[in-house]
């Protein structure tokens, strides 16, 4: 079993990327033809951007067992959601998209690095 800050780590990483491919298929099912999701994309945005805060906020406040890598990637995703928040706010449709697929790829290197880390001999 690991250590309890890798399992606290990986599973906020693990519900970041839950959330992001959430909006993707938000997103794409409502680009594929029916409005009606629009709305769960809308409200589903909130709470991934909540959800990429306050996993930042968990990383810098665990940041000598998370490593600096990690505490940058998650400070990275939590940005690239307020932008991506913002963007969708202001119609900036082809943008809100590119940065989407991005912040997916920001989110899944996130996970993977996360899984991967090993805590420092002096944060074990």
């Amino acid at each position: 079993m690991p250590p309890t800050p890798l399992i606290v780590l990986r599973s906020v990483a693990t519900v970041v990327l839950s959330a992001l491919i959430g909006q993707a298929g938000w997103a794409a099912a409502f680009l594929g033809g029916d409005d009606g999701y629009r709305r769960y994309h809308q409200v589903g945005a909130w709470a991934t951007l909540a959800v990429c805060v306050a996993a930042a906020v968990v990383y810098l406040a665990m940041r000598r067992s998370a490593g600096t890598v990690n505490v940058v990637l998650a400070v990275s995703v939590a940005a690239a959601a307020s932008v991506q928040y913002a963007l969708g706010e202001a119609g900036a449709t082809s943008v809100h998209i590119f940065l989407g697929v991005l912040l997916v790829m920001l989110g899944t290197a996130l996970t993977s690095w996360t899984y991967r880390h090993q805590l420092p001999a002096d944060a074990a």
